[in-house]
């Protein structure tokens, strides 16, 4: 599709990269924009798989809090359900083995053995787990621009009508916004203090940073600060 992929040439001019603090969770594979990039120009199913990938990039990250970790339902699934799935997408072996890694990581958090077994292909070293109170902050931060923004569209509407689609669409971005963060929040609190095996230690700073955790075989969990967090590259 030309269409998909000069916007997404587009995207990467202007955007990519630019944005502060954010970075795609298969930057160091093959990112998201050049995921998408190479299946525009392949033809076959162009927007299901450009769609499955997006939503892959959030599932490459966890969450924690100091203490417990959270994973979107992906990693509910057994490794060779996820690895199938990406092939099917024509995923590369090294973004596969990145979310072998984090799901690897979840089984070793929940004392999944057969799970963690499964996850072979997995990326040795620590998988990704983004700070949930700074994800939190930053949702409602944006969450509550849309709401202003939204309401600002529907004044101005009495002045210009056409602005009623505006409106409409901010609207649509706040609600997916806010079920979104709660949806997080809910999945947190299911797989708080869960653990089977390993946790997160609480970092020394009270700042909320982004931890890793240590999923490779015997080796202890281990905490480390970053500063940036998933986007879709």
């Amino acid at each position: 599709m030309r269409l998909a992929a000069w916007l997404i040439t587009l995207y990467r001019r202007t955007l990519s990269g630019r944005i502060p603090n954010v970075r795609c969770s298969f930057a160091a594979e093959e990112s998201c924009s050049a995921f998408g990039l190479r299946v525009a120009h392949s033809g076959r199913n162009v927007i299901g798989r450009i769609a499955r990938r997006l939503r892959r990039c959030r599932d490459a990250c966890l969450l924690g809090d100091g203490r417990s970790i959270s994973w979107t339902p992906l990693h509910d699934r057994a490794p060779a359900d996820i690895v199938d799935e990406m092939q099917r997408d024509g995923e590369s072996d090294g973004a596969i083995a990145r979310m072998l890694q984090t799901r690897r990581a979840v089984a070793r958090y929940r004392g999944d053995h057969a799970a963690f077994t499964a996850c072979a292909m997995a990326l040795p070293g620590p998988a990704r787990v983004c700070s949930l109170p700074l994800v939190v902050r930053r949702a409602r931060r944006r969450l509550a621009v849309l709401v202003t923004l939204t309401l600002a569209a529907i004044a101005l509407t009495f002045v210009e009508p056409w602005l009623g689609a505006l409106a409409a669409a901010l609207t649509a971005a706040a609600l997916v916004s806010a079920r979104t963060l709660r949806s997080r929040l809910h999945r947190f609190d299911l797989h708080r203090g869960k653990s089977g095996s390993i946790g997160i230690a609480r970092p020394a700073s009270a700042r909320p940073t982004k931890y890793t955790i240590d999923a490779t075989p015997q080796a202890r969990p281990t905490t480390t600060p970053a500063s940036t967090m998933p986007r879709h590259g």
